[in-house]
């Protein structure tokens, strides 16, 4: 599982980094300033992009993105999932659904390499659910 974290300021992205890796350490976890997000989303492959609402990351460049966290920064902590296309908000997002999330993205990436016979060429991503949030209160 590779998790890229592109959130402003720096302190939030490294927290969010550290946090990641402490809860699930046998995550890659990558961190970069939003504005070299499109470069680090070639390279690393991320299977779930953090990024902030304000960041000004291109859509574009994160379409081959499966799972997208968007942290919108403002009175409280709010955030936008994306799934394959498909959006959710959750209030006040804390680091139990920030978990949810990747272990949802591992649990489709887990099935994807099971149900993939060898040498095929990437399928279509099956429209996963919504983990389950509000863990944390």
């Amino acid at each position: 599982m590779r998790i890229l974290v592109a959130v402003k300021p720096r302190v939030y992205r490294e927290v969010l980094a550290l946090s990641l890796h402490q809860h699930r350490p046998d995550a890659e976890v990558l961190i970069s300033p939003p504005e070299s997000l499109d470069g680090e989303v070639g390279r690393f492959k991320p299977h779930l992009v953090v990024l902030g609402d304000n960041d000004g990351a291109a859509p574009d460049g994160l379409s081959g993105v499966l799972y997208r966290v968007e942290i919108l920064l403002g009175a409280s902590m709010d955030a936008r999932i994306s799934v394959d296309g498909r959006v959710a908000e959750v209030k006040d997002i804390c680091t139990g659904d920030l978990l949810a999330v990747v272990d949802e993205a591992e649990k489709m990436i887990s099935k994807e390499v099971a149900d993939q016979p060898v040498l095929s060429p990437n399928r279509l991503r099956a429209t996963p659910l919504f983990p389950p949030l509000r863990l944390c209160r």
